[in-house]
């Protein structure tokens, strides 16, 4: 099953899914905005070592640069694409919640049925057929005439 297969679910379990993928995607944003302000804080420091003349401190700052701005990538790219995979599930949970609200309890519409309309009256059935039979042999005895 891959990330944004929920068709096979029922609407109420779709949407625990896709509210849990959102609530993912928000730690990842946040993640990758912690990462951004600790990489410009390393940023800083690699200046700083420049400007007082600490090679030292700038390489290993640098270092911790490269590692950062390596993270931060991998972060906005995993960020792209949940974001992605975010916005197709949203589409298909609002496809799931109409098909789950036109699907139709058969059970359920032939109480309702049987409710509006009354149950069948075997008796006044018959007396209809014999009303009609009756009506048509005056309409055949008429036409002999």
């Amino acid at each position: 099953m891959s990330d944004t297969d929920i068709d096979s679910l029922e609407y109420p379990a779709a949407r625990d899914y896709v509210v849990a993928y959102i609530a993912a995607l928000k730690r990842t944003q946040k993640e990758r905005g912690i990462a951004q302000e600790e990489l410009a804080q390393w940023e800083r420091r690699v200046r700083l070592a420049d400007s007082r003349g600490e090679p030292i401190l700038k390489r290993g700052a640098e270092e911790r640069v490269g590692a950062l701005r390596e993270h931060t990538r991998r972060l906005l790219e995993e960020e792209a694409a949940m974001r992605r995979k975010a916005d197709v599930l949203k589409e298909k949970l609002k496809a799931l919640e109409v098909r789950s609200s036109l699907s139709v309890d058969a059970d359920a519409l032939l109480a309702e049925l049987q409710i509006l309309a009354g149950e069948p009256d075997p008796l006044r059935d018959a007396l209809r057929d014999a009303e009609v039979n009756q009506d048509l042999e005056a309409l055949k005895r008429k036409a002999r005439e």
